[in-house]
Formats: C-alpha cells, sequence, structure tokens
C-alpha cells in the first residue's frame, strides 16, 4: 500500500485562477469534445455496405465497434484501443496532455481486414498474469462470409503484442460479440465468458424451454483458465447455448454478495435477459425470471453498479424507445396485447422496449436477491437507439451518474418503411442496397444523466457537452489526463472517434480518490476486488470489472468521487479470495495503490439480527389462494389502460362467533367461492386460523367479490356478511347482485336474498355506517365503472337499512351526489367529520359531507385528481382525529400528470358509431400528445387511417391538431393531476393538507394499507403494498414494490429497507390487515392470483 503525493498540484492554482473570471465568462460545459487534430486521434469506424453486406442481410452491421482504456505500457497514462468492424483496429498511446499516438502498426495489433471479416468487441485484461494488459477481440465468423476468429493479443511488454489466441485455446469461431473476462471459480487466474448474438433462423423461434440445446455459433460459452489453457465448460457450468440467444452484452459483478461473480446477459428480440448466480462451486444458475419483475424487450448494452449509495449492485439495460414522440410514434414498438401474451404462453418473461434501471433490494425471497425496476421513476427510460450504457461518477459528487451512447445509421423499425418493405412490387424490383439507402436515418444524441442521489436523474446531455448527434456505439472512460476525473472515449460510426476531456476537477469543488489496486499472482489488476468507501451519504461501491456498457472495457484504475470531503473515513477492499484492507480517515485528491499482499484475513463478521418480520403462511393456517379467471379486458374496450377484471381480492375482519377472536373473510374471484377462516389463538398469542366451510359461499361461485364488509344488519348481536359483487367483465347483470348472508350467531352463513336490491353495478367498495341516525347500519356502495364505457362515470349508491336487515337505494335529493360520482376504487367512514372519504381513478379525493337533514354534500379536494386505489384512516400526527393514507399510481411510469400538465381522456363517440371513445393525451414537452399509436388506435376509430394514411402525418400531429377544438369541446374530459401516493393531515374544520409518501413508496401503485404503532415511539406506521400487472403492452408491468413499512417521524416517514426489515410481499397486492396483540404484529397480504403471504414479527425483535 502506497500513497502518492497530489500529483496535479497545478489545479488546485488553476482553479483559484479561475475563481477570479467566473463572474465574467460563459460557463463551459462539463465536458470538452477533444478536436482530432490536437489529440491525434483520427479513428473513424466507416462502414463500406454491399448488395451482400448490409443491415438487411446481416441484422448487426449497424451495430459499430468498441473501446478499451488501460495502461498498455505501464507508464502510468491510460491508452486507448480502438475495434473497427471492416477496417483495422486502432491501439493509440498516451503521451500525457491529451496528445496520443497511433502506435498500430509497430504493435501489431491492427487484427484482420476486409470483407470476409467483421470485427465487434474487445476487452483489456491481463490473460497471462505478467503484469501487462493484453487484448482480446471478438470476430464473427462463419456467417454471410465472415471467416475470421477471435484474437488475443499478449502483451510482450516492449510496445508488441503477439496473437495467441490458438495457443491459450481461445481462437474461436462464433457469432462473437464480446467478451468478459473474470475468476467464476475463485481459483486466482482470469475465465472467460464469451457472448455471442444470433441470427435470424427457424431455430430461433421455439418454445423458451428449449435455449438449452446447444448451438455451435450463436450460444454463449465459459471457459475455465486450466493454467493458460482455456477449457469449454459451458455445459457442465449450467450456461445456456441456445440459437435463441441473441446476446449483445455482458455484464459482471457480485449482485447477491456472496463473494463468487454472477453473470447479467443482454439478449435482443424475444429471448429472454439472462441471471447467472455463482453457486461458488463452479458452476452457476440462471433465474432471470426470480430475480426481476421484466426486463427490457430488446437488451443492449448493460452495466452493473450501486446508484443508490446502499452497498448492492444495481443493473442498467438499455434499449430503443424514443424520448422524441414524433419518432416514437413512427417506429414499432411493444408487442400488441395478443403476441405479448403468446410470448408469455410460449415461455419468454415480462418484456417492454425501453431502459431499465434494476435497483437491488437484496435477498427477500428465498435463493436469490430481488430488484426493482424504476427507469421510469428515475428519468432515463427513453433515450433512443441506445448502444453503450454506463453507470459512473462524472461529476465527482459520490454518486454515479449515466452516460448513454446513441444513434443507428438506418432506422430499420420506421413504420412507414416497414410498410413499402412488404409491397410486392417493391420486393421484385428493389434491391436489398437500396432498401437501406430508403431507409429513415436514425442520428440521435448521446444522453448524460446527473444522479440526484435520491433515485431520479437529471437529464444534463446538453449541459455537460455531451448531446453529440450521430451514431454512437462503443464508450469507455477513464482518467486520460491524471486530473483525478473520468474522461470519455466513443466509437461513432462513420465518423471520426470522439474523446471528451472532463473538466470537473477545474470547475467544481468535488474531490475524487484515484485507486490501482495490485492484484496476486495469476490476476495482477484485482478483477472482481470489491471497493467500498463509507461516507455520511452511504457507501460508495466500485467493483472492479472492467468490461462494461457496449463492446468496450473501461481503464481498470478507479477513479472514486467523494464530493466535498477531504478524507474517507473508512475505506475496504475485498479481494477475490476473501481478504480485506481496510484504511481510515483517507486523504482525497491523491493516487494510491493498495496491494494484495497487505491483505488480511477478515475478523469475524459480527452476528447478524434476524429480521423482524418472517413468513409464517403455512403454518397460520391462511390457505387460500386467489385464482384469477381469464378474460382480456382488452379485446371488448380496446383503448383500455389497464385491465379492470383483476382487482380482487378484498377481506374483510370481525369476531362471527363470539369467541373474542377476529375471524377473516377472504373475497373469490368470478367463479371461486370465498373463503371463511376462524381464528384461534397460537404461540404467545400468534394468530392461527381454520377454514369454515360454508354452503351459502359455495353456491355463489360465480359472483365475483369486489370487496366483503361484516355488520350486524338486522341487530341480533352477531356479524353479519355483506358482499358487493364487481369484477369489471361483460357478463349477465345478475351477476353484479350484491348479497347478505346472515349469521346464525355461531358463525353459520345463510343468504338473504331478498334483503338487498340488484343494483346492477359493478362495484368496487362497500362501507357500512350509520347515516340516518336510526342506529342501524347503512351502507355506501362505491361503484367502479360501466363494463363496455370506460371513462365513463357510473352512480354509487346509499343503501337505506330498514331495522330488519333489508336494503333499499335511497333515491331521494339527499343523494343526488352520488349520481355520477365516478369510477370509485375505495371509501372510508370518517365518524367524527360524519363524512364519507372517496377516491377513485380520474377522480380528485371526494368528501361526501352527511349533514343533519341527511344530505350529502359532495366537496372535492382541487388539484388532487388521480388514479386513486385506496384510502385509508388513521391518526397519523397523535391529535386525535382521523387523518387519511391514500394509495395511488405511483411516479414509476411513462404516463406523467401535474395540475399544469395533466394526464386527459377525452370521452366522445369520434367517429359517430353510437359508441363512446375513450382517448388517453398526455403532455411531452409542452404540447399535448394522444398516447396510443395509430394501430392502437384505428382498432377503436377504423377511420382515423383516411385521415392519416401514413405514420409520419399521424406521428407529426399533437392532439389539438389532431381534433379540432369543437370536437374536444364536445368532449367529457377526464384528468388526472397526480400519481404521487401520499397522506392527508386533518387540519380539523374540513380542511387538509397533502403530503407525498416517500420515494420508495412511489415505486408502484399502492392498493392497501394497514398501521400499527410498530417500534413502541408512539407514532402511527404504516405497512403499504401493491403493484398492479395487466397494463396495456405500451404501458408495462407495474412490479416493482415489494411492499413498504414506513416508519413515522416527527416530521414524516421513513422507508425500512425490506431486507432489514422482512416485509416484504411479491405480486400483486390488493388488500392488507393486521393482527397484533401486546407481544406480536401479523401483516396478512391478500394478493390477486395468488395465495395469501401472512408476515409475522415479535414486537422484541422489531423493537431490535
Amino acid at each position: 500500500m502506497t500513497y502518492a503525493a497530489n500529483p496535479y498540484p497545478s489545479l488546485w492554482l488553476l482553479a483559484l485562477g479561475l475563481a477570479w473570471f467566473t463572474g465574467c465568462r460563459e460557463e463551459r460545459p462539463l465536458f470538452t469534445e477533444m478536436p482530432p487534430a490536437e489529440t491525434g486521434i483520427d479513428f473513424a469506424n466507416h462502414l463500406t455496405e454491399s448488395e451482400d453486406l448490409n443491415i438487411n442481410q446481416y441484422l448487426y452491421a449497424h451495430n459499430g465497434g468498441g473501446v478499451a482504456i488501460g495502461d498498455i505500457d505501464n507508464d502510468g497514462l491510460a491508452d486507448i484501443y480502438f475495434t473497427s468492424n471492416q477496417l483495422a483496429n486502432r491501439l493509440y498511446r498516451n503521451l500525457g496532455d491529451f496528445r496520443f499516438q497511433d502506435i498500430t502498426e509497430a504493435a501489431g495489433v491492427a487484427g484482420t481486414t476486409g470483407e470476409r471479416h467483421w470485427k465487434t468487441g474487445v476487452v483489456m485484461a491481463d490473460v497471462n498474469g505478467d503484469g501487462y494488459l493484453d487484448l482480446y477481440v471478438s470476430q464473427v465468423a462463419r456467417y454471410r462470409g465472415f471467416d475470421g476468429t477471435n484474437q488475443l493479443f499478449i502483451n510482450n511488454g516492449d510496445g508488441t503484442f503477439t496473437d495467441r489466441a490458438a495457443a491459450f485455446g481461445l481462437d474461436l469461431e462464433s457469432y462473437s460479440q464480446q467478451a468478459a473476462f473474470f475468476d467464476y471459480d475463485l481459483d486466482g487466474d482470469l475465465d472467460l465468458y464469451q457472448l455471442n448474438h444470433s441470427v435470424h433462423n427457424p431455430d430461433v423461434y421455439i418454445h423458451a424451454g428449449q435455449r438449452n440445446k446447444r448451438d455451435p455459433l450463436a450460444g454463449d460459452r465459459l471457459f475455465r483458465n486450466d493454467n493458460g489453457v482455456f477449457v469449454d465448460v459451458s455445459d457442465s457450468a449450467g450456461i445456456y447455448g441456445g440459437a435463441t440467444g441473441y446476446g449483445l452484452a455482458v455484464g459482471i459483478g457480485d449482485i447477491d454478495q456472496n463473494g463468487c461473480p454472477d453473470i447479467y446477459v443482454s439478449n435482443d428480440f424475444h429471448e429472454n435477459d439472462y441471471v447467472y448466480y455463482n453457486n461458488c462451486d463452479g458452476t452457476f444458475r440462471e433465474d432471470v425470471m426470480g430475480t426481476l419483475g421484466h426486463s427490457s424487450t430488446f437488451s443492449m448494452g448493460n452495466d452493473i453498479a450501486d446508484v443508490n449509495n446502499d452497498g448492492r449492485l444495481d443493473i442498467l439495460t438499455l434499449d430503443m424507445m424514443p424520448e422524441d414522440e414524433v419518432i416514437r410514434k413512427k417506429s414499432a414498438g411493444p408487442d400488441p396485447y395478443n403476441i405479448y401474451d403468446y410470448k408469455l404462453n410460449f415461455g419468454y418473461f415480462y418484456q417492454s422496449p425501453r431502459n431499465m434501471l434494476q435497483v437491488n433490494r437484496g435477498n427477500l425471497f428465498a435463493d436469490n436477491v430481488q430488484f426493482s425496476e424504476v427507469g421510469q421513476l428515475a428519468g432515463i427510460h427513453a433515450t433512443d437507439w441506445s448502444w453503450a450504457g454506463l453507470l459512473t461518477d462524472l461529476d465527482n459528487d459520490g454518486w454515479k451518474d449515466i452516460f448513454v451512447a446513441n444513434g443507428i445509421v438506418k432506422r430499420p423499425i420506421d413504420l412507414d418503411y416497414i410498410n413499402f418493405t412488404y409491397d410486392d412490387e417493391v420486393q421484385q424490383t428493389v434491391s436489398s442496397l437500396e432498401m437501406v439507402q430508403r431507409m429513415p436515418d436514425g442520428a440521435a444524441p448521446n444522453y448524460a444523466y446527473r444522479n440526484r442521489g435520491d433515485l431520479t436523474f437529471e437529464n444534463t446531455s446538453e449541459a455537460w457537452g455531451l448531446d453529440r448527434v450521430g451514431y454512437s456505439m462503443g464508450a469507455a472512460y477513464g482518467d486520460l489526463d491524471g486530473d483525478g476525473d473520468l474522461d470519455l472515449v466513443v466509437n461513432n460510426l462513420n465518423d471520426e472517434a470522439t474523446v471528451y476531456r472532463n473538466r470537473t476537477a477545474e470547475t467544481t469543488e468535488n474531490n475524487s480518490l484515484s485507486l490501482t489496486l495490485a492484484g496476486p499472482v495469476g490476476n495482477p489488476f484485482g478483477i472482481g476486488a470489491r471497493v467500498e468507501l463509507e461516507v455520511p451519504w452511504g457507501k460508495i461501491v466500485q467493483e472492479q470489472n472492467p468490461g462494461r456498457g457496449w463492446l468496450s472495457s473501461v481503464d481498470p484504475v478507479m477513479i472514486l468521487g467523494s464530493g466535498t470531503l477531504t478524507d474517507i473515513p473508512k475505506l475496504t477492499v475485498t479481494w477475490p479470495d476473501g481478504k480485506i484492507q481496510e484504511l481510515s480517515n483517507v486523504p482525497v485528491a491523491q493516487s494510491l495503490r493498495l496491494d494484495y499482499a497487505d491483505a488480511r484475513e477478515p475478523s469475524a463478521s459480527p452476528p447478524t439480527l434476524p429480521v423482524a418480520f418472517r413468513d409464517i403462511t403455512d403454518e397460520s393456517g391462511l390457505d387460500f389462494q386467489h385464482r384469477e379467471n381469464a378474460h382480456v379486458d382488452f379485446n371488448f374496450e380496446r383503448l383500455l389502460p389497464h385491465k379492470l377484471s383483476v382487482e380482487g381480492p378484498r377481506m374483510a375482519e370481525g369476531d362471527v362467533n363470539g369467541d373474542g377472536l377476529i375471524d377473516l373473510y377472504v373475497g373469490g374471484a368470478f367463479g371461486q367461492s370465498g373463503q371463511l377462516y376462524l381464528q384461534a389463538a397460537g404461540p404467545d398469542g400468534t394468530p392461527r386460523f381454520t377454514p369454515s366451510p360454508q354452503k351459502a359461499f359455495r353456491r355463489d361461485t360465480l359472483y365475483e367479490d369486489a370487496q366483503p364488509v361484516f355488520l350486524d344488519a338486522d341487530g341480533d348481536g352477531d356479524l353479519d356478511l355483506y358482499v358487493a359483487s364487481g369484477g369489471g367483465q361483460l357478463v349477465h347483470e345478475s351477476l353484479f347482485q350484491d348479497r347478505l348472508y346472515r349469521n346464525d350467531g355461531e358463525g353459520g352463513f345463510t343468504l338473504a336474498p331478498a334483503a338487498v336490491p340488484n343494483l346492477q353495478a359493478n362495484a368496487s367498495c362497500v362501507v357500512a355506517a350509520d347515516f340516518n341516525g336510526d342506529h342501524f347500519p347503512d351502507l355506501f356502495v362505491g361503484t367502479r365503472s360501466m363494463v363496455g364505457k370506460y371513462g365513463v362515470s357510473p352512480d354509487s349508491y346509499v343503501l337505506v337499512n330498514d331495522g330488519r336487515g333489508r336494503f333499499s337505494v335511497d333515491t331521494t335529493d339527499r343523494t343526488a351526489s352520488l349520481r355520477g360520482l365516478g369510477m370509485v376504487t375505495d371509501a372510508t367512514w370518517l365518524a367524527k367529520e360524519r363524512s364519507l372519504a372517496v377516491v377513485g381513478h380520474w377522480m380528485p379525493v371526494t368528501f361526501l359531507d352527511l349533514a343533519g337533514d341527511g344530505m350529502f354534500t359532495k366537496r372535492a379536494l382541487p388539484g388532487t385528481s388521480g388514479w386513486w386505489n385506496t384510502v385509508h384512516p388513521a391518526d397519523l400526527d397523535g391529535d386525535g382525529d382521523d387523518d387519511l393514507l391514500l394509495g395511488n399510481r405511483g411516479l414509476n411510469s411513462s404516463l406523467t400528470a401535474s395540475v399544469e400538465e395533466p394526464l386527459r381522456l377525452y370521452l366522445q363517440d369520434f367517429d359517430r358509431n353510437l359508441t363512446v371513445d375513450p382517448i388517453l393525451t398526455y403532455y411531452r414537452h409542452g404540447k399535448e400528445w394522444i398516447y396510443p399509436g395509430l394501430n392502437e388506435l384505428k382498432e377503436q376509430l377504423p377511420t382515423i387511417r383516411l385521415q392519416y394514411p401514413t405514420y409520419a402525418e399521424y406521428a407529426e400531429h399533437t392532439f389539438p391538431e389532431m381534433m379540432p377544438e369543437h370536437q374536444r369541446a364536445a368532449a367529457e374530459i377526464r384528468e388526472v393531476e397526480t400519481f404521487v401516493s401520499g397522506y392527508l393531515l386533518n387540519e380539523g374544520g374540513g380542511n387538509y393538507t397533502f403530503h407525498a409518501l416517500p420515494q420508495e413508496a412511489q415505486y408502484a401503485p399502492i392498493h392497501a394499507f394497514t398501521t400499527a404503532d410498530v417500534n413502541g415511539d408512539g407514532r402511527t406506521d404504516v405497512f403499504a403494498a401493491g403493484n398492479f400487472h395487466d397494463n396495456m403492452p405500451s404501458v408495462g408491468r407495474f412490479d416493482a414494490s415489494y411492499g413498504n413499512l414506513l416508519l413515522r417521524t416527527e416530521t414524516g416517514f421513513d422507508a425500512v429497507d425490506a431486507a432489514t426489515s422482512g416485509f416484504a410481499v411479491y405480486g400483486e397486492t390488493r388488500d392488507l390487515t393486521i393482527f397484533q396483540n401486546q407481544n406480536t404484529i401479523t401483516v396478512v397480504a391478500a394478493r390477486n392470483d395468488a395465495p395469501l403471504r401472512v408476515l409475522y414479527g415479535p414486537r422484541q425483535l422489531i423493537l431490535q
């Protein structure tokens, strides 16, 4: 371990000098594009297409080349190597001060050239362990006349290299894309994962279960280094090798923190991405489906790094969703629902064609870690045709930012172009090369995003000077001038490479630490080592895995930004074999070398406390499994943003048999009866349940239970059961009949068919309360929708109890405010305020205030119109009145809304066919656009194709341009002004103040809350859960939540990490209920199309 003095003291003097001029000069971008005449880097990856070689003949012809950065001559300066698809690769030696010398010919690393060779990715690694970086170049072989093999240029230590791929067993012939060197078996040397892409042929359109049928050219391969000879161990190690593997990028990182490097593979088209867990015994276990909620469709570049400084490695994958609304509407996008569903039935995973930011939540269930995909919340989901994605700290503030290399020479997914190619005459008369020339240009700007530190990112592409428009593919970073910040190098197609000088060191007060790892024999650069800086805002973690992004590898010298800190409180290096080094109070603004020879065996770890909550579902006796019936709502209402038929189950709690214990009813789906469970005390008062068979429930399996509620309807001293019927499906109106089941006093129930009027309403919720003061419970029944008429506001109802348990609809003017109330999802009675709080979709938070004369007056809170799913009363501020928890859609979606720029739904018979057409619009960059694409819209409005015969004409019109003002004025308009989940603090006198819940509660829709004082501090804490999967494919799944435990503080709520608390619920939670005593808390989660989940926590453990 050695400390070096500040290698760039002049920069501090320069910064002082610059301070005199900041008031009178124009602020420069963070990055400066260095001209080739100054740097000497004149490399350009020029592509020559022909009739036999173009993007129509070879679908990856426009994917570009890579770039590798590293010090190849050990002079302390990072050098640069570029790959060219057809021309010579180039190596540039760093002379210092951003001057480089082309040493390609002298070094002997030009590689193969000509039309029979196609080179792709490059990685720098010390393959033979001699302390010098070698070069490994991938090539495509045995396709379209390509006959090259991968080349391994071994560094001779004298400025020259020798291709020794054959001697090492790495002269591979395949559809090689990129390689990753890493020590997967922890034996001290570097092994190899060879990523291969595939090509379209009948062998790739197969059931997903056949992906382990090895293809000699397309399948990925794993090679173990056996004393300098690489041996193919793919099959025995558990690596897929099928023709379906359209591998485009490979990332390495220990995502489950078991000390062994794992693998993430980005696959194009229908094939799943692969998540390979390293079993630490030489084998891997692939389980993307048990790890992610969904993934990118056309997964391209990826990177693995910690974006939120929690010590866990997160994953970035890129795709092709445009930010530009016109390009988006002109381009092929998500699959139609029927194709999407077909792929799922063929064994493939949930996919959406957009960038994904997968946040590591830790090990929540079984053997896997779980990820929450938050790319849309982060604001980085749409960057067009994106290749390299790099997670690294570009401004040295201690948070990892994002760089995206972007653009394609020709855009083959332009829908008008695709229609052009389908023409029979065109296919017979237009050559393949001419077809390519007719494709639209795909030039696009590169993107840079600054990490705000809260899982959201600011688009700083222009401000940082990185928004160059063109065709940028491979990219890598390294400190090229030794000033302590990361410079960028980009390999462009058909243009000169771009070299960006980072000026963070001279234009900000942020500091950094330059760290060189000197590893053991066999791994001199410490590949696989983990570096962790403990800082006041978390843990800055970097793993030494140079292969990143797209076809490229970064400088192994780490630059670790530390913000304005001058000393790092604690620095820890964990080497691949588990040995560690720990340093305290490490000064920044220095170059630090850490030697493996100074490492020691780790001390015994302190015992970790068990998580507070654990799953007791099996032992609880709550064996109910909700079984959702198959119903494709989109087949009946083409423009639905999401299904309305999947909103159960809900639960009801009450002591039905008079034994003093609270029992539980769980509602069933269409074709499934609800289930009653009777409680008995378990160990330490933990609830245990026994099913109570009820013939009356079994007879009513055709009804879908929207919401049950226990109440003493007939005043006989026991709890009866009212079940509101719904389901959102086109069924006979009789199946919307609500039901009242009378209790015999011992927990036996019989149907009272004449007790409830037939509302013929698709109900969503029911609230029991004495509205008219006669001491008998009346009912509010909220209606979810008018089936087949999405967006139209249905009536809700008050049912008056005659005192004998017979209910009738109040049709008087007292309930006039309930007519056309809205698409109600939930409601609650506030007894102290004598008001019903009602929420729904396309509705503001609404209060139905009950006057002394029985009149309900509607009062809506301005600015609160949302997609509200639930409202839950609780005294959150300890002042004795009920505040309201409100579950909304959350912020993790491409659909955004604000008071100024709301999401809108226009309801009108636009095509005059006697049906209401619901047209969804949203704002982008200050303009209102129709949300559906032309293909989706013409399903609802066939005449739209006559108005807009091409996709370009459709795409270029905003909604006001498409629909004249008189048509819009005649439409009913619904709005969403906020998607934020939050809570209303009751200020008294009918006044409420809205507060947002923490960011972690915005990952997905919240459908349920329950509350308790979890940590014994006298404050009301909150459990929340949700998710919603069945959206239209263009919206994608909302699945990022694993539930939230939110601890109340003096100023708001703190979200507790699920891996720490143990409170974790996967799937789609629709309801929560809680059972508690002085010793334990037990939370029951009712999930759509899944078993109940029961989580139990002893209070003593929770307090710890």
